[in-house]
């Protein structure tokens, strides 16, 4: 059972320093931050289950949580995020729709936890607040076509080395600059194979740009990754 408390000024902080609600006006945020409770979740413990409407939104504080989809082929593409101020759920709590995918800890993760009724009954009391919402929404569709961009141009290894660059740049990566995920979910998630991205990653790691281990990738060097990825898209 995930056990849940009140925030700390440090955890508040932590939402406010980054990502969506960083962007919102001081009096949005500091009414925000006054709904919820925390949650702590261990590594495996679900978020949220596919096939059912959340009933909960949250907002990621530390740690990292995976959202699984499945493809069409039946294959599990594992988007993991690190980020903290990564917001779950807005748009299906709103309507009610189930969960396209399965929101998994892979690491110990503290959240917080707004349940649909104290969210909605936030948004109803100012329409205004929507706004704040769509905003939220609009910034991961743009996400998701650039995603969609990167699949569709550029050969196998520059396509790892954009994604492992949109991770930094989407602030995807811990505090340490690292991320759990297997070369498998890395690869399915990526559109390439996994020879492609073992390929990668031997030559990132003759140039220092990152290492990893069991399940793990640490960036190293995050400006040579930078500088590495616009080498590839000029060639």
């Amino acid at each position: 059972m995930a056990k849940t408390q009140k925030l700390t000024t440090e955890h508040k902080d932590v939402l406010r320093g980054s990502g969506w609600l960083s962007t919102r006006r001081p009096a949005f945020q500091d009414a925000w931050l006054a709904l919820g409770t925390l949650k702590t979740l261990e590594i495996g413990q679900v978020l949220y289950p596919r096939g059912k409407a959340p009933s909960h939104v949250h907002g990621l504080i530390s740690g990292q949580i995976d959202v699984q989809i499945l493809a069409p082929n039946n294959e599990e593409l594992a988007f993991p995020s690190g980020q903290q101020s990564k917001w779950y759920s807005f748009s299906d709590v709103i309507t009610h729709e189930p969960a396209a995918g399965l929101a998994i800890a892979r690491q110990p993760s503290e959240l917080l936890c707004i349940s649909s009724r104290e969210f909605l009954q936030f948004l109803n009391e100012d329409p205004s607040r929507y706004v704040d919402i769509i905003a939220h929404d609009n910034s991961l569709r743009r996400q998701i076509q650039d995603v969609i961009a990167e699949l569709v141009t550029g050969d196998g290894v520059e396509l790892v080395a954009r994604r492992l660059t949109w991770m930094m740049e989407t602030d995807r990566l811990d505090k340490s600059n690292s991320v759990v995920i297997s070369q498998m979910d890395f690869a399915l998630s990526t559109g390439v194979s996994v020879p492609t991205v073992q390929r990668a990653f031997r030559d990132m790691k003759r140039r220092g740009i990152l290492e990893t281990s069991y399940g793990k990738i640490v960036i190293k060097d995050l400006n040579a990754l930078k500088a590495f990825t616009e080498m590839l898209g000029s060639d």
